[in-house]
Formats: structure tokens, sequence, C-alpha cells
């Protein structure tokens, strides 16, 4: 079939997969999203991937971020034109679509990108069953009769051994307000759906503060930072509280303490 010039047709199995990446990503590398696409068994060539980016560039579909992020890599993120092809092919978010006042601020960007490494960490490591961002997360708490009690920066199954373990993931970057780790700690208390929380951490002072703002939630919460999660996975040490010793988190996450 022949087009008009200056125009693109969009392909459900190999645009909307990208399209869908930087959505629920919110921010992305262009390494990261080449990565993505590998492991989703969706691209493998790296010259058919960048010509397929530079066709959703040229159509305004996804922009490249101003600034620099210090990863040496293009920064992507979504657009409204890109939202509205998404929904056009019914992937719609509750909390980021073409209706959306403000989309993500470029002030997240380090935080996602973190994020992301995670992801590709463990999905590399070959222990990743599922990933629940934190769009589709908030997305599905907006809509849901029995929403979680917290809009987690993702929820994450694993493989542990031969058994499925499903927790929640957040990411810290910097210290909150003690009024702000009161109202998450009533969250945490209140959650029923996830017994396992891990927070990641940009350094061992934060993960060190968390453990003292939460310590006595009767959850399995585990705390640690995130270079040492994406080398070690499934058998980091984390800190569980500021008095016991440290246990790998696989344990934690079958409950032997």
């Amino acid at each position: 079939m022949r087009y008009a010039k200056g125009t693109l047709a969009v392909s459900a199995s190999r645009d909307i997969p990208l399209l869908l990446q930087v959505r629920n990503s919110k921010f992305i590398t262009h390494q990261q999203l080449f990565e993505m696409m590998q492991l989703a068994a969706s691209e493998y060539s790296r010259g058919s991937f960048n010509w397929r980016i530079q066709r959703l560039l040229e159509s305004n579909y996804i922009s490249t971020c101003d600034g620099h992020f210090g990863c040496g890599a293009r920064v992507y993120r979504i657009t409204r034109p890109g939202l509205l092809q998404l929904e056009k092919h019914g992937h719609f978010a509750a909390v980021l679509n073409s209706g959306t006042q403000h989309l993500p601020h470029i002030c997240q960007g380090y935080h996602a990108l973190e994020l992301m490494a995670v992801h590709i960490a463990l999905a590399r490591g070959n222990v990743l069953v599922s990933w629940q961002s934190d769009v589709e997360t908030a997305s599905s708490n907006t809509v849901s009769a029995t929403p979680l009690e917290k809009d987690y920066d993702a929820v994450v199954g694993v493989w542990n051994n031969d058994k499925i373990a499903r927790f929640a993931l957040e990411y810290e970057r910097t210290l909150k307000s003690a009024r702000q780790y009161e109202k998450i700690r009533h969250a945490l208390e209140a959650e029923t759906k996830l017994g396992c929380i891990l927070y990641l951490t940009a350094g061992e002072e934060i993960a060190l503060h968390l453990a003292r703002e939460l310590s006595g939630i009767p959850k399995r919460l585990a705390f640690v930072t995130c270079p040492a999660f994406r080398a070690g996975l499934l058998d980091t040490m984390v800190m569980t509280d500021t008095r016991n010793g440290e246990i790998p988190f696989r344990h934690l996450l079958r409950g032997i303490f």
C-alpha cells in the first residue's frame, strides 16, 4: 500500500510498543528504550530501531528532552499526539492521556531513568515476571473498586527460585518531611494486597533515615541503595530496620527472617 508523502502509518506491532514504553516510563534514554524492545522481542536491529525512532520524532509522537541527564544519551518522553495514537489503538491510561492537563515534568527525569535501570537489570537477570509502572499503577488505582493504598513507583513480579513473588517498589532520591512520612506510614499500614515493600535509595544515609521513619510497620519492609540492588538483585543484602542485621532480599520475599 502506498501512503501520501509526509504521512506516517503507525504499526501496531512495532510503533505502538515503543510509544507504550515511552509513556509508561515517563522518561527513557535511547539506549534503555532499545534494550527494552530487545527484551520484549519487538526489535533486534539497531538500524531499524533508530529509523523507527526518527519517524516517531519527526511525527511528534515522542520528543527529545532538553537539558543534560549525565547519561550520554538522548532522553525521550511522550507527546499529546503520541498519547492520541495510543488511545486510537486501545491503550488508555487514566492518569496520563491526551486530555491530561500537565504531562510529566522534566524534574521527574532522573527518578524515571533510575527506575528504568532497575527494570532492565531485573529483566537481564532473568528473574522479572511483570513490571507495573507508576503510570499503570496509578491508573489502575483510579478506576479500581479495590485500589492499592498507594500509587507505588512500580509493582513488580519476580521469580524467587521456583515461585513467583510480588512486591511494591519505591525509589527515594531525596528526603521528605516528617508529615509526608507519617502519611506514607498510614498508607503502608493499611495496605492489604502487598505484603512486601522494597525502598531503593540514592544513598545509604537516605536508606537509614527511611528505616527509622518507617520502623514498626507490620509489613516486610526493606531498604537498600539502588546501585547495590541493581548489582545483587534478589540476593542483595537489605536492611529491614536499624536494630537487626541485613538479610538477602529473596529471604524477605519468602517471609524468612
